[in-house]
């Protein structure tokens, strides 16, 4: 089997609901996550004939109502230029600096900081920033003499990460 389905689990209450996207008709309800997905793949194999260990599942969460609700009315007061921007925000590489003070790290680190300027000028995209950040704030925890190696997060010929 080569066919990809998605099962999609949502909290409700002290309850987990699970439901296959592609097999409308094909859900389950338990009171933990593994055995949640345990039955949907049962249920699934069961609908489609087929053995569960054959069956190929991505899971997807859903964010509680209370959260979908919140986020459906901030998505509806958005204009078409807050979207182009925070899109060209997630997307476009800006400087450490800027991500720094944009997710208020130095208020919760600044130790953090200082080895996150030590990579000013560098440009990196979001995926980059995250694992600079990690390790910047474990470099702090090991104190001022910790260095990055020179080539540590990008190719010193480009200048970009």
């Amino acid at each position: 089997m080569t066919e990809t389905y998605t099962a999609v689990y949502e909290r409700d209450g002290e309850a987990w609901k699970a439901q296959v996207a592609e097999e409308p008709g094909v859900h389950c309800s338990a009171t933990t996550l593994p055995r949640a997905r345990e039955l949907i793949r049962a249920a699934l194999a069961i609908q489609l004939k087929t053995e569960p260990q054959e069956l190929r599942i991505v899971d997807s969460f859903q964010l509680d109502r209370k959260f979908r609700a919140a986020q459906e009315s901030v998505r509806a007061t958005r204009t078409e230029q807050d979207r182009d921007r925070m899109m060209a925000k997630m997307t476009d590489p800006i400087s450490v600096k800027e991500w720094a003070e944009d997710l208020g790290i130095s208020d919760r680190d600044p130790r953090t900081v200082k080895w996150l300027e030590s990579l000013e000028g560098v440009q990196l995209t979001p995926d980059k920033l995250c694992a600079a950040i990690t390790h910047a704030e474990d470099m702090s925890r090991w104190g001022d003499d910790a260095e990055l190696p020179p080539d540590y997060l990008w190719s010193q010929d480009t200048g970009q990460a």
